[in-house]
């Protein structure tokens, strides 16, 4: 077992360094604090390839894998470790793969070469106010009209991207996950969408948001998203009709494994910050690094940081494995992508506690940004993109056996 990337995908990574020291690095505390990704930001990661990742070269993108797409991701995190643009990113590689995926033809040679492009952002919408992690229980209505449009009602609660693609010059949207039938049938009754927010620069009539309030990673924009009988032509229907849940979870399982590699990103910068404190900080006539109460703290969230970084590649390697090489099962990805963001959110909200204490009253303030990725990281923690029981709950199933767990 050979535990070294090879060349082509050190070499990525060294570009993606380079590129992050050049553009994220000296921006990502002025994104935080402005509450936006500039579009000059956006371009840019356009222009190195950054947006298309994922996508295949017939559309524009890449054709990278996953386990490449997740040390970008693990970049782009640890040199903005406020994650708003890291997290831009890793959208990008999920959804627009699922969209290429179980897509029409129409839709993906519309939308897809524009996201590779960076004029055009996908994102997820499934979260509604009864129950986030309860995709089966999802109430905005999608109802086909005898003409073949379906018309979408109801509201999605916390939604990220729309003042993103609001200001993308053709525009973008979500992957939409929509009830099509009697709620009672549960996940036999979901259909997904290419649902288009803004399209060719026109903003689409029946959609409203209303951003929230939040106290971390606010570049990305978290919002309210009202449907109020939009159309949506049947071509940008994803997979069939009340066969949409399965395809959902695929997202999800991709999205959580891009979320793994960009909280190890976080949590490797909250390191590097601990270590440069303890080194350099003296009490008492000595570095604090000389006490063995903070030296082993730092010791044993090193030996944590390694293997979540592992898991992290695991999960990735994982991924590839089945969608590129058809090896393993669906199941494996779920497991592993959910194993992903359990440990390394976890991690990365637990590291950035302890350099806080670490750090003493210095934290305390915003002229200190530790607090910044801290705060991020713990999005991840509480529940975007799957709360820690819902994570529990896959793994659960996937290692004792789903006959064994309702």
């Amino acid at each position: 077992m050979d535990f070294r990337l090879n060349s082509e995908q050190q070499l990525l990574r060294d570009k993606v360094s380079e590129f992050c020291k050049r553009v994220i690095e000296p921006k990502w505390i002025e994104v935080d604090d402005k509450g936006e990704i500039d579009r000059e930001i956006i371009e840019k990661m356009a222009e190195v390839g950054l947006m298309g990742m994922t996508i295949s070269s017939e559309y524009g993108g890449q054709d990278g894998s996953f386990l490449e797409a997740a040390l970008a991701a693990e970049q782009l995190a640890y040199h903005g470790p406020a994650l708003s643009i890291a997290v831009m990113y890793l959208l990008q590689c999920s959804w627009p793969y699922i969209i290429q995926r179980y897509g029409s033809e129409e839709a993906k040679q519309e939308v897809l070469p524009r996201v590779a492009a960076g004029e055009a952002a996908v994102g997820i919408a499934s979260t509604e106010a009864h129950g986030g992690s309860d995709v089966s229980s999802v109430q905005v209505r999608a109802e086909k009209r005898g003409d073949g449009k379906w018309l979408i009602s109801g509201e999605k609660s916390m939604v990220s991207l729309p003042s993103v693609i609001e200001r993308m010059p053709w525009g973008g949207g979500w992957f939409l996950i929509a009830r099509s039938g009697d709620p009672g049938l549960k996940h036999r009754t979901i259909t997904d969408f290419l649902l288009l927010m803004k399209r060719n620069g026109v903003l689409t009539k029946g959609i409203s948001y209303k951003p929230w309030t939040e106290f971390a990673r606010r570049g990305l924009d978290t919002s309210v998203l009202t449907f109020q009988n939009v159309e949506v032509d049947d071509v940008y229907r994803v997979g069939e009709v009340n066969g949409g849940f399965k395809i959902a979870m695929e997202g999800f399982n991709l999205a959580r494994t891009m979320i793994g590699a960009v909280c190890v990103g976080c949590a490797e910068w909250l390191m590097e910050r601990a270590v440069e404190w303890v080194r350099t900080r003296k009490v008492f006539g000595k570095p604090i690094a000389a006490y063995q109460g903070v030296s082993f703290k730092i010791a044993e969230f090193a030996s944590a940081l390694e293997a979540a970084k592992l898991l992290s590649y695991k999960a990735a390697w994982t991924a590839d494995r089945y969608y590129r090489d058809g090896v393993g099962t669906l199941g494996d990805v779920a497991k592993l992508g959910a194993m992903a963001k359990l440990r390394c959110a976890s991690l990365a909200v637990d590291l950035g506690e302890e350099v806080m204490k670490i750090y003493g009253g210095a934290s305390y303030f915003k002229e200190t940004p530790i607090f910044r990725a801290w705060l991020a990281a713990f999005s991840y923690v509480v529940g975007a993109e799957g709360a820690e029981n819902i994570l529990k709950l896959i793994v659960a199933r996937e290692v004792i056996g789903r006959e064994f767990i309702e």
